[in-house]
């Protein structure tokens, strides 16, 4: 069970990277949001990803602010589903202003989603040691970047045209 809130805090870790990675041309290109949708967005990730840092790192069950990320984990990976479906495979501007939007980053957005909203339900025990909950902060740091890494590769593969093999 305790895996999950290592997921759940592999999503927050990349909403606070995603202030500092994250290119607002490229999501203000899709002409989707209005700009003060992504300001706020652009505030929102990094404010709410050390919210959860910080109450997982205090030992504080902070339901409140684990309810709050599994609503904006939802909200981007249904963000990324609309984009999809209307633009097409365009770069999403996540992290980066390369990376095409996917099935499969909605898919693990709403991963994240979900284990915050574990997290939220308050069904998962909190480390009772600080050095136990760094452990686990370090273990999701390395999840982020796995999850990174499949959907960089996900993408990679799905537009390489295929070549037979004899």
């Amino acid at each position: 069970m305790i895996l999950i809130a290592d997921v759940a805090l592999a999503g927050a870790l990349l909403l606070v990277a995603a202030a500092f990675l994250r290119s607002e041309e490229v999501t203000r290109a899709h002409g989707l949001l209005p700009a003060w949708v992504i300001r706020a967005a652009g505030l929102i990730d990094p404010v709410l990803g050390v919210a959860v840092i910080g109450v997982w790192l205090w030992g504080h069950p902070g339901r409140h602010v684990w309810l709050a990320a599994a609503v904006w984990h939802t909200a981007l990976a249904g963000y990324l589903l609309v984009l999809l479906r209307v633009r097409g495979r365009v770069p999403c501007g996540c992290l980066d202003a390369v990376t095409p939007v996917s099935p499969v980053k909605a898919g693990v957005g709403a991963v994240w989603a979900a284990a915050s909203a574990v997290m939220a339900a308050g069904t998962v025990p909190l480390p009772e040691t600080a050095p136990v909950r760094l452990l686990h902060l370090a273990l999701a740091g390395f999840a982020a970047l796995l999850a990174v890494v499949a959907a960089s590769v996900s993408s990679v593969s799905s537009s390489s045209p295929r070549r037979r093999i004899r």
